[in-house]
């Protein structure tokens, strides 16, 4: 025969089992929707090395979106005016943005956006391409500018304020 202890301490873990598994489905849920609203493709594809200059950039998405943000960066952060404009009334899942005149020199491109579907919040993003005939992928440009250097500090109590002497 099993206790009321017993019976109380099984039933309370079931419960909080059911609680987890609620909790974690719901986490799983909200990031399956943001991916909805990720682009299945674009061009230049992500961390791509193109021969030629691209002439345009697209965007495919899932479902339609609202296209609120389309910005391209240089490697250095330097913006470049590609004359995107807001259309609050264009719906869409796909956007093709021609890139107009000569991209500025740089080791690799950025190009960051932002999309809402007014249901499910907005989203943001970014994917990188380089082109040239020298040009590697930005995934490896950037990892080479990161550092393994380690810095030392000293302890905070080897700092001690001193007055100048006049």
């Amino acid at each position: 025969m099993i206790s009321m202890n017993t019976l109380q301490r099984k039933v309370s873990l079931l419960v909080l089992g059911a609680l987890l598994g609620l909790l974690s489905s719901t986490n799983s849920l909200a990031q399956h929707s943001h991916g909805v609203l990720t682009p299945g493709v674009t061009f230049p594809p992500d961390d791509s090395v193109l021969t030629e200059p691209p002439q345009m950039i697209t965007m495919s998405f899932r479902v339609d979106v609202r296209l609120l943000k389309l910005a391209l960066y240089t490697a250095e952060d330097e913006w470049i005016n590609i004359d995107f404009q807001y259309d609050p009334s264009r719906f869409s899942h796909s956007f093709v943005l021609p890139i107009p005149g000569e991209l500025p020199k740089s080791e690799y491109y950025i190009a960051r956006w932002s999309v809402t579907d007014d249901r499910r919040g907005l989203v943001n993003g970014e994917f990188t391409f380089a082109f040239g005939s020298g040009a590697i992928p930005p995934s490896e440009t950037i990892a080479s500018k990161v550092s393994d250097r380690v810095e030392i500090l000293p302890s905070t109590g080897s700092y001690r304020y001193q007055r100048p002497t006049n």
